[in-house]
C-alpha cells in the first residue's frame, strides 16, 4: 500500500491540544478505514525524544490494539510517525516530547476511523454520436454516510473499472477538482448502435482506504448512436 504524506502542525490543524491529562475537543479528523497517514510535527533542536501512541478514550489511558492500528516510525524522521488506521472508531494521536532539559509536552489530536464512504456515478447513464472517439469523461461522487461529500484532503482518488468484455480491471485517477472519471477504450460504430457498460470494481483514497462500491450505483450504461446513412450524390 503506498504511503502519502499529511502535514499537521501543532497549532493550524490541531483539533486536540492537552496540556492536562486528558483530551477533549469539538470535532475529529475522520480517516477512511485502511488508510496509512504519515503525520508529522515540526522538527525542533530543544526535543530530545518524540513518543507516538494512540489511545481509544479521551483520558488516554487504554492503548490501541494492533487489530485496530499500528504505528511505524520513519527513518531519520523521529518526528513523525506512519498510522496504519485498521477498525472503525474514535482514537486519540498522542504525542510525548521530551526536552533536553528533561521536560514533557503531551498533544493529542483526534480521528474517527470509517469504514463507510461510498462511491457512485453521479449520472448512470449518457449518450452520444459516433464519432470514432473511443474516451469520455463521467462524474463520480464519493461521500460518507452523513451524506458529506470527501473533502480534498481524501483526493486523487484511484478507481478500478472494467468494460463489457474485459478480464482485467483498468485504472483511472479521479481529482478533486473535476470529479470525473476518464473512460477509455468504449466501442463505437457509426452504421450501429453500441452500448457500453463501465462498471466500478473498487476505489481507494489518496492514503488506500477502501471506500465503498454501492450496488445498483456502480455501472453506467454509455450509448453511442449510429450516423445517418447518406447515400451519393445523384444528378
Amino acid at each position: 500500500m503506498k504511503i502519502d504524506t499529511i502535514y499537521k502542525t501543532f497549532m493550524a490543524f490541531a483539533i486536540i491540544i492537552l496540556s492536562l491529562a486528558s483530551a477533549s475537543g469539538q470535532g475529529a479528523y475522520t480517516v477512511v478505514l485502511n488508510s496509512q497517514v504519515k503525520y508529522e510535527v515540526p522538527g525542533n533542536t530543544d526535543i530530545q525524544t518524540y513518543e507516538w501512541k494512540v489511545y481509544t478514550d479521551n483520558l488516554l489511558t487504554t492503548e490501541a490494539l494492533v487489530s485496530e492500528c499500528i504505528l511505524a516510525t520513519v527513518t531519520g524522521e523521529p518526528n513523525a510517525i506512519v498510522v496504519d488506521w485498521l477498525s472503525d472508531g474514535d482514537y486519540y494521536l498522542t504525542l510525548y516530547a521530551t526536552g533536553i532539559n528533561g521536560c514533557t509536552n503531551k498533544k493529542a489530536w483526534k480521528y474517527t476511523v470509517v469504514s463507510t464512504p461510498n462511491i457512485v456515478f453521479k449520472d448512470l447513464t449518457s449518450d452520444d454520436c459516433a464519432d470514432l472517439d473511443p474516451q469520455f469523461a463521467v462524474e463520480m461522487i464519493a461521500m460518507f454516510n452523513s451524506g458529506t461529500e470527501l473533502p480534498v484532503s481524501q483526493y486523487p482518488i484511484t478507481v478500478n473499472y472494467r468494460l463489457d468484455g474485459d478480464s482485467a480491471d483498468r485504472t483511472a485517477t479521479v481529482n478533486f477538482a473535476d470529479k470525473m472519471l476518464q473512460v477509455a477504450g468504449v466501442i463505437e460504430n457509426e452504421i450501429n448502435e453500441t452500448i457500453n457498460h463501465i462498471a466500478i470494481m473498487s476505489a481507494t483514497n489518496k492514503y488506500g482506504g477502501t471506500l465503498n462500491v454501492v450496488t445498483g450505483k456502480e455501472i453506467h450504461t454509455r450509448t453511442i448512436h449510429p450516423l445517418p446513412i447518406v447515400n451519393d450524390i445523384e444528378y
